[in-house]
Parts: structure tokens; C-alpha cells; sequence
């Protein structure tokens, strides 16, 4: 296993009884066909575990320019689909 552990995350930010600070993502954003960060995704379990576990917001720019968020279900989804 990794040094991830449940309940760390709430940990680092409540300390009880208030909120210490507003919890805050780590945002990735790559420009890579879809195939290739898969390929990496399934090869590297840290990676997929930081990705799946919600320790971070993974984002590709599509090959449209348009921007796909991947989900912890191991799907894309489009972000602003209506183009706004």
C-alpha cells in the first residue's frame, strides 16, 4: 500500500470541533490522446489512486480543444458540454 490512509484528508483540515482551512484539489490538466494517458493510468497504480481516490481533479484537453475531466467510474466527461 501507499501512504494514503482514509480519514488523513479530513484530518489535515478539521481539527475536531471547526474547520481549519477550506480543503482544496490539486488540479492536473494534460494535453495527450486519450489512449496514451490510459496507458499510463493502468500502468501506475499511484497514479490511478491518486486519480480514483479523489486526491486530485485529472483533466485532458481533447484533440477539439474541448476539456474531458476523468471520473472516478474510469469514464470522461466533457466539461461545459453546452460550450459556455
Amino acid at each position: 500500500g501507499g501512504d494514503l490512509r482514509t480519514g488523513l484528508a479530513i484530518q489535515s483540515l478539521h481539527d475536531g470541533h471547526r474547520w481549519i482551512h477550506e480543503p482544496l484539489r490539486l488540479n492536473v490538466v494534460i494535453e495527450a490522446p486519450q489512449e496514451a494517458i490510459e496507458d499510463v493510468i493502468a500502468r501506475h497504480t499511484l497514479v490511478r489512486d491518486l486519480i480514483e481516490n479523489e486526491w486530485l481533479f485529472f483533466f485532458r484537453i481533447g484533440e477539439d480543444q474541448s476539456v474531458y475531466q476523468r471520473k472516478t467510474n474510469r469514464t470522461w466527461e466533457k466539461m461545459c458540454p453546452d460550450g459556455k
